[in-house]
């Protein structure tokens, strides 16, 4: 069986598909939905034969929080899911500071989809990093429901996961349409906090729509985690390296320069789609920054470009760091 999430803010099923497709007649799989990637997880623990596709952020929660667990798992892919956060158009609401900020008379409302769903858990998480998001109080509606209440003024923003390329379903046609503003939704905290705890959330720009859209594609700065199929790691070798096939054929394939930039305190080195965010001297996660001060980096990128690696975790290690990247060096010419 292939478990996917059924409360999730995006939709899973077409990867779950190309896996079912990719297994052919060599494994005879269907799918099958669950309320939560734990429950996905927990499947797996319990069958070999079972895949699960889930967040990489829950999946290192799962692992943590069952830590005295025997059960080994591998973990494929590295499919962008990101934070997209949207409010009525013409909102005074425009920057994650905005959101964010202590008002005298109420809690500024933010969706974050069903109670259950990935999404709700993963701003759980955010929450913990960044204390300022507190602030907001929390609605579990999701979907075009909690489209309809921003458009008419009831809640305030609402959060929605997205994966590329970014320009299908009702919130993009809603924008489309100038009925939303989207907010960028990322904060140094955030940044700060992944890297202490040693989790999977990226910083990244990804481009909204594709030409003819947004013409040709509108930058948006946000939080990222990523999506992977999850196999219990005494599967059947043929069938865990069909899926890692699977899942490498969907890694990303374009890469942009990287540059030097300044986020609060925080000096990091940035990239525009994948890789590696280097806070201080020595923390390294996977991350995109955008540049903090007004949208302007201050050095120049370095000549080469990164070079992208697959990802396979085969470990349930909790505090396994990402790959090491060569430090670029500091002296690049100054803006």
């Amino acid at each position: 069986m292939i478990y996917v999430n059924a409360a999730q803010g995006y939709s899973s099923a077409d990867l779950g598909a190309r896996i079912l497709h990719s297994l052919g007649e060599q494994f005879r799989y269907s799918l099958a939905r669950l309320d939560t990637d734990q429950e996905v997880m927990q499947r797996i623990a319990a069958d070999p034969r079972s895949i699960g596709l889930v967040q990489r952020d829950l999946y290192v929660q799962y692992l943590r929080d069952h830590a005295d667990n025997g059960t080994r798992f591998e973990f494929y892919g590295d499919v962008p899911v990101c934070v997209l956060a949207v409010v009525r158009k013409g909102s005074q609401i425009q920057t994650f500071g905005d959101l964010v900020r202590v008002r005298a008379n109420r809690k500024a409302t933010l969706d974050v989809g069903p109670a259950s769903g990935q999404l709700a858990a993963t701003f759980a998480n955010l929450r913990e990093m960044d204390v300022a998001l507190a602030n907001l109080q929390p609605e579990y509606i999701g979907g075009a429901r909690a489209l309809g209440r921003v458009v008419s003024g009831e809640t305030d923003a609402a959060l929605f996961l997205v994966v590329a390329p970014y320009t299908g379903g009702l919130v993009f046609d809603l924008i489309d349409r100038g009925a939303l503003d989207v907010v960028p939704f990322f904060s140094q905290d955030i940044v700060i906090g992944a890297a202490d705890r040693k989790l999977p959330y990226m910083l990244r720009q990804i481009d909204l729509g594709d030409p003819g859209w947004f013409s040709p594609g509108r930058p948006y700065h946000t939080t990222c985690t990523a999506m992977g199929a999850v196999v219990n790691a005494a599967a059947d070798e043929n069938l865990s390296e069909k899926v890692a096939q699977t899942l490498l054929d969907d890694a990303p394939q374009q890469i942009r320069r990287p540059w030097y930039a300044a986020v609060g305190s925080a000096f990091v080195v940035a990239y525009g789609e994948i890789h590696r965010l280097l806070v201080g001297v020595g923390d390294v996660i996977t991350a995109w920054f955008s540049p903090a001060t007004s949208g302007e980096a201050i050095a120049a990128a370095p000549a080469s470009e990164p070079e992208l690696q697959p990802v396979r975790d085969r470990t349930n290690d909790r505090q396994t760091p990402a790959p090491a990247t060569p430090t670029p060096s500091a002296t690049g010419p100054m803006r």
